[in-house]
């Protein structure tokens, strides 16, 4: 459903900005959703909104935080590379599988980020969905039961880079 608006609200091969968006669209997933500004100076992400299946997977507010200081030590880089690499390339990216590995709440599921451009085609943001189907007791069941794969689709139908952290699909224990 979200690919789906995501689609119908862009111009031609150009993503749509956040303001094409047309969240009465999609009500149903509305909970899942989660939007991000991209700070061009800082090159960072910063959580916008956050739908209430989000907001509960965390302790804290995500609303205004980067998504950097929301993020393990040992997900930092590779999470932030394939979010950036949506933005700025920009590229659509799908996770299936484990999320939130590095939390005491592990999750099997799926993750779609798509990339929001502005009027003039420069990066604006991102919006996604995160569907968890399944929250492990521990993260050493979740390593166990739930690999993860992790797609970058430029838009430009260019190959994603090791640069950006991943290869166009990269399987991970």
């Amino acid at each position: 459903m979200l690919l789906n608006a995501w689609l119908a609200a862009g111009k031609g091969a150009q993503p749509p900005s956040r303001r094409d968006l047309a969240p009465e669209s999609m009500p149903r997933i509305l909970s899942d959703i989660w939007l991000m500004d991209y700070v061009r100076e800082e090159a960072r992400l910063r959580y916008r909104l956050v739908g209430e299946n989000i907001r509960a997977r965390y302790e804290f507010p995500l609303t205004g935080a980067y998504l950097d200081d929301t993020l393990a030590e040992e997900a930092r880089e590779t999470v932030v590379s394939y979010f950036r690499a949506c933005v700025e390339r920009p590229a659509i990216c799908l996770v299936v599988g484990r999320l939130y590995h590095e939390w005491q709440r592990p999750s099997y599921g799926e993750r779609l980020l798509l990339p929001l451009l502005d009027e003039d085609g420069a990066p604006e943001g991102l919006i996604g969905i995160t569907i968890c189907k399944q929250t492990f007791p521990s993260r050493t069941i979740a390593e166990e039961r739930a690999k993860r794969i992790t797609c970058i689709l430029p838009l430009d139908g260019s190959a994603a880079t090791e640069k950006e952290g991943v290869v166009p699909v990269v399987f991970r224990n």
